[in-house]
């Protein structure tokens, strides 16, 4: 792997954090803030709060489409919650190849790699505008602190894994143009899940993207696409996507 290092603060060690838990006041000027209320409702975690768990504040951080949210070889500070907008996580070969290991939307959780080597070993790039909720190191990995924020993390972290494996899975066990068809269904779910419409959306990613997430061409792709319009299962104009017949993407063979 290509890993690329940045400069960077003096990175975390494990055990090393004393400070404090603190009750961050908000500031004026640009900055945005979040409360862990909404981090919660965000990562849909069922579990219930502390007392007064509600003053915390974490800081947000906007991106403009094409910036980078993390990069590989980047030292470890932190994770992000996806609060708006799409990003794309991938990782780079030595040879220069791309793999895309998926398509981070509202809700999700960005940075878990970076715990393990203490640095973080894929690249995310906003695909649209994008808001995130930064949790710092030291709101996670002080002893005695954040208890409840520490298992929100965890527990979103495992779901990320799931879903990664699904998406391995998918690209191993149909044919290519299949993968096209089953990807669009797992995208429609989830916009449903963040309570938008599964059946007309926006896709954020480029075919290219689709192809380097599920290891098929970008012509792979393309006529997947034209198949799928041809059989009256979906609608194309540009980036827009029209499901007409949406249990019919799981079933979909070519």
């Amino acid at each position: 792997m290509n890993v690329q290092t940045l400069p960077t603060t003096a990175r975390w060690q494990p055990g090393s954090i004393t400070s404090p838990s603190r009750h961050v006041t908000k500031f004026g000027g640009d900055e945005h803030w979040s409360t862990l209320q909404e981090i919660q409702d965000l990562l849909r975690y069922e579990g219930r709060l502390y007392e007064g768990s509600g003053v915390e504040q974490f800081q947000r951080r906007r991106l403009k489409a094409g910036q980078s949210a993390l990069v590989m070889g980047q030292a470890f500070e932190g994770l992000y919650v996806v609060r708006l907008g799409t990003l794309k996580s991938l990782i780079t070969n030595v040879d220069g190849g791309v793999h895309v290991l998926g398509f981070p939307m509202k809700g999700n959780l960005l940075g878990f790699d970076g715990i393990y080597q203490n640095a973080y070993m894929s690249e995310v790039v906003a695909l649209t505008d994008c808001d995130l909720i930064r949790i710092p190191v030291a709101d996670l990995f002080t002893p005695g602190n954040n208890n409840h924020l520490e298992h929100m993390a965890y527990w979103a972290s495992s779901r990320e894994i799931i879903q990664e494996q699904e998406a391995y899975s998918l690209t191993r066990s149909v044919k290519s143009e299949a993968r096209v068809a089953r990807f669009l269904h797992t995208i429609s779910q989830r916009f449903e899940d963040m309570g938008w419409s599964p059946n007309r959306f926006i896709l954020p990613m480029t075919r290219r993207d689709i192809g380097h997430h599920l290891s098929v061409t970008v012509e792979t792709v393309s006529r997947a696409f034209s198949a799928l319009v041809q059989q009256g299962i979906i609608e194309v104009e540009f980036r827009e996507i029209r499901i007409i017949e949406r249990d019919a993407l799981c079933h979909f063979e070519r």
